[in-house]
């Protein structure tokens, strides 16, 4: 129902995370990544991490497409953050981020990435 009520152009400026008695807020533009885990996701966001009872694909489909790409069935990644790609098999990568964590990139994930940063 929030996505229907959302408006047609407009994307999260923050995401609401209830933790106990405490509500946290994160802007989006301090998400490093999301990760799926289990029936919640990981916000990563200044060196914390914020488990929310939320889908990766509904937080995917709220995030700005310029600024978060799905490179991973797991992972969420705010492109801002991304320092370099690297090789990490045959036919496989990682996207490594300026804190230096390493992000697992499917193969789908490589190629839209690549059409993202024009390579």
């Amino acid at each position: 129902l929030s996505a229907a009520a959302r408006e047609q152009d407009r994307y999260l400026d923050r995401i609401v995370v209830r933790d106990g008695a405490r509500v946290h807020i994160l802007p989006v533009e301090k998400l490093d990544y999301a990760e799926a885990q289990d029936d919640y996701i990981g916000l990563k966001s200044e060196g914390k991490t914020y488990l929310k009872a939320q889908t990766l694909a509904s937080l995917a489909a709220a995030l700005d497409p310029k600024r978060f790409l799905r490179v991973h069935r797991s992972y969420v990644l705010n492109l801002d953050r991304l320092a370099r790609l690297e090789l990490y098999a045959k036919n496989s990568h990682v996207a490594v981020l300026r804190d230096g964590v390493k992000i697992p990139i499917s193969r789908e994930g490589h190629a839209r990435l690549r059409e993202i940063l024009g390579e």
